[in-house]
């Protein structure tokens, strides 16, 4: 059995995979990359979302890699991605990736946005992004990022306004089990509404 298949992949809603994720970034960004942690770490962890890898070791959870998501108006940012030195030769960044991109779809959001080196640039086009026309490129800790856009389909599963009411009080991430449950009391209704019918038709 592949690592691949022991990795899983969540959104941090507790304080115990946010911490994992802050892990992470320490780990990669500060430790191998000399970034100062306070550069690292801003304001900005405080209001988004992250999404956290990681491995089943014995009876501990060993946080692997992460990404945070910052949401805008019309599209979503991808930023501080991190996989750990051991597994950047698996499919974990692609994981993350593809676990943020079905969250933001979800979400309702057509555009993700995210930042690249400029030797990577021919990679993530092959991933499906292009450059953002016109956006200026930066320089940060002495690497030039290009600005890069994916265009996402609309997602019928979206949670919309007019979505079940309880949906919208769900888990964050979680609107899927939420929406099961919903159908599965709403099949338990339908027959028992059906059982009261033939009850009183032959009462």
């Amino acid at each position: 059995m592949g690592i691949e298949n022991d990795i899983k992949i969540e959104l941090a809603t507790s304080e115990e995979l946010f911490k994992d994720a802050m892990a992470v970034r320490k780990q990669v960004f500060v430790k191998e990359l000399n970034i100062p942690a306070a550069k690292e770490f801003d304001g900005n962890d405080y209001c988004a979302a992250h999404v956290v890898a990681y491995i089943q070791k014995r009876h501990r959870r060993l946080p692997i890699g992460t990404m945070r998501i910052r949401f805008f108006s019309d599209f979503v940012k991808f930023e501080r991605m991190a996989v750990t030195r051991n597994f950047r030769k698996t499919n974990v960044s692609e994981d993350i990736m593809q676990f943020g991109i079905h969250y933001a779809s979800l979400k309702g959001y057509r555009q993700v946005y995210g930042m690249c080196k400029q030797e990577l640039l021919p990679r993530w086009q092959q991933c499906g992004y292009h450059e953002v026309k016109g956006a200026e490129h930066v320089e940060q800790n002495g690497m030039i990022l290009i600005p890069i856009c994916m265009d996402l389909p609309e997602n019928p599963h979206a949670i919309r306004i007019t979505s079940h009411p309880t949906l919208l009080t769900a888990l964050e991430g979680h609107w899927h089990d939420k929406l099961q449950k919903i159908r599965e009391f709403s099949r338990f209704d339908a027959v028992l509404l059906k059982l009261r019918k033939l009850k009183q038709k032959f009462l």
